[in-house]
């Protein structure tokens, strides 16, 4: 029910991230296709979405950062986010939100949630709808077994969250020219502001020892 976090493929890999508090649930479960926070701001239908590889991860991040940022006004920050943003001091404001406010309530965001890794055979992988501009984003109509999912963990098997496995892939990635272009709200979120107090945000490791 777990995997290292250096056991898995950051090429060939699928990952689901997903709040913290649904982590037993899921585990008990499986996932379940549903229309959460974040495909509601999309329009999407009920759907298991899941991102392939440390590419996948950091565009569906990056895309969040250049959302929140270049599309969204703070009046329509959604209430379930608005916890993370903990520097804006009206959401009835209608300009934009500040990068630098984006980062941050994006990071305290990821210290709220986890990643589970995601097995998918080649009938699911056949019939997943291929979501975004870069192919690495995907959407399944079906269920997934429990028995296909891993939670991601260090090397003392303690649960990661979600800004952990954005923080190792951020580390695999920071020289390669390439990614940068690609995704760069994602590198500014980790570089061009002072790392956020654990305070911040409730970020106890689930469950600890699994």
């Amino acid at each position: 029910m777990s995997i290292n976090i250096n056991n898995c493929d950051l090429n060939n890999d699928y990952f689901h991230f997903t709040n913290k508090e649904n982590i037993y649930s899921i585990l008990n479960n499986g996932l379940l296709p549903s229309v959460g926070v974040a495909s509601q701001l999309v329009g999407d239908e009920p759907n298991v979405s899941v991102s392939k590889g440390g590419k996948g991860i950091m565009g569906i991040i990056n895309s969040f950062i250049h959302m929140f940022c270049t599309k969204m006004k703070i009046s329509a920050i959604p209430e379930e986010y608005k916890k993370y943003f903990l520097e804006v001091p009206d959401f009835r404001l209608n300009s934009l939100i500040p990068k630098d406010i984006a980062c941050k309530a994006m990071v305290r965001k990821l210290q709220d949630e986890i990643y589970l890794r995601v097995e998918l055979d080649k009938e699911q992988l056949e019939k997943a709808k291929i979501g975004g501009l870069t192919g690495y984003d995907m959407k399944l109509p079906m269920e997934i077994d429990k028995s296909r999912l891993n939670v991601i963990t260090d090397t003392n098997n303690n649960i990661l969250s979600a800004y952990d496995v954005a923080l190792y892939i951020y580390q695999k990635a920071k020289d390669i020219d390439i990614f940068r272009f690609m995704h760069e709200d994602f590198f500014f979120m980790f570089e061009s502001m002072k790392p956020l107090a654990i305070t911040d945000c409730d970020n106890e490791v689930v469950g600890k020892k699994r």
